[in-house]
């Protein structure tokens, strides 16, 4: 078995706590009564749309970099798109501190399409946080075999969350109240 130094498993520890603490302290959040922080807040849902979106876009231009063995843009890309997300996730805590829930409208099958598209977007994001920082470090201490690894399963759940998060606001815009 591998020896990992203290350095990295320590890391590796902190990933894990991260991962699990994200999840866990975003449903409790959301259980919480909402706050009036003095400021309006409405508007998130569309500034995260558009992060969704950028990110969306930086995943595949960031792949077709790393194809093209540009490696240098590659991170820089990819480490914008792991920073948008980070802003996405800090805005989208905000936004549910402080504006009741949005529910979804409307019914049959188009019902059904929302809802297998929010609750297989909710479970895969859950992936992300760990999956992305385990692809991320190798990355920057260049470990690139390793990197391949992880983010060969990465860079899809992570392109799929990001633009059925669009497409989950996309759903649900008729029925914010801005």
């Amino acid at each position: 078995m591998e020896q990992i130094p203290l350095k990295e498993a320590t890391l590796r520890r902190w990933i894990w706590i991260i991962s699990i603490a994200i999840p866990f302290t975003v449903v409790l959040l959301l259980r919480l009564p909402r706050i009036d922080l003095g400021i309006d807040t409405r508007f998130i849902p569309r500034i995260n749309a558009l992060i969704n979106s950028s990110v969306s876009v930086l995943l595949a231009v960031g792949y077709f970099l790393a194809r093209r063995r540009q490696i240098a843009l590659h991170r820089k890309v990819m480490l914008t798109a792991f920073g948008l997300s980070t802003l996405f996730l800090v805005l989208y805590v905000l936004y549910h501190l402080t504006q009741e829930e949005v529910r979804f409208g409307g019914t049959g099958w188009l019902r059904a399409v929302y809802l297998f598209i929010l609750f297989s977007h909710i479970g895969l994001s859950v992936f992300i946080v760990p999956l992305a920082l385990f692809a991320i470090y190798p990355a920057l201490l260049g470990r690139y075999a390793q990197h391949r690894r992880v983010a060969r399963w990465a860079l899809p759940l992570w392109l799929y969350v990001a633009v059925t998060g669009v497409l989950v606001y996309v759903f649900l815009a008729p029925y914010y109240p801005y």
